[in-house]
């Protein structure tokens, strides 16, 4: 019998990144370590992309979807500084260890990935070809003075060209699911994975990501 799918999915948890070189081509050349992103408490990606209809003969002749990613926002208790160095451009001070802000540093090009909970099994997902501006600073007096602060990381996920199978694509994302492909599931936050690419079968990450 084949293996019911999931019908919802709940809770964000398991956010990693991946820090890339961006090439002349567009492309980007990813690193080989993999880095945890812990406090990750929602995110909002919302597609990006227009319809353009053409009309003719009494109908809408022509169709023309447009897909140009994701952005939206990504909400953490506080977001990681080796992210910041690693993706915002931010440095450390080798003579006073403080870390801070170059204006004219730019951004690195990074994979996102994570995990939902789904009702039957998680579901794992990565974003390819990312970008994230810097988040704002706030603070609050309140009541219960141990309720953390929080701060909203601005993510712009872009297409990025890629051959899958000797064909020419423009990459935005990616899913998998143990039941899809158990060898590619128990990988997903070793590297990043592209369709098309040969997975070795490895041990799982920790027992938290099973």
């Amino acid at each position: 019998m084949a293996k019911s799918k999931n019908k919802y999915h709940y809770d964000v948890k398991n956010c990693y990144y991946c820090p890339g070189e961006r090439n002349e081509d567009g492309t980007v050349t990813f690193g080989e370590t993999v880095k945890p992103l812990y406090g990750l408490m929602s995110m909002d990606m919302g597609a990006e992309g227009d319809v353009s209809k053409i009309r003719a003969d009494g109908i809408d002749y022509i169709i023309i979807v447009s897909n140009n990613g994701y952005s939206g926002n990504l909400n953490f208790i506080k977001v990681d500084d080796d992210f910041r160095v690693d993706c915002l451009g931010e440095k450390v001070d080798e003579t006073t260890g403080m870390q801070y802000e170059d204006a004219d540093a730019d951004p690195k090009p990074f994979a996102l990935m994570g995990e939902f909970k789904g009702d039957k099994e998680g579901i794992r997902w990565i974003y390819y070809n990312c970008t994230a501006t810097r988040p704002g600073q706030a603070g609050d007096n309140k009541d219960n003075q141990k309720e953390p602060d929080t701060e909203e990381l601005p993510v712009t996920a872009s297409p990025m060209p890629a051959k899958i199978d000797s064909e020419d694509v423009n990459i935005v994302r990616g899913g998998i699911t143990r039941s899809m492909n158990e060898t590619t599931f128990n990988n997903w936050f070793k590297k990043v994975i592209l369709p098309g690419s040969e997975v070795a079968a490895s041990a799982q990450v920790s027992a938290e990501n099973a």
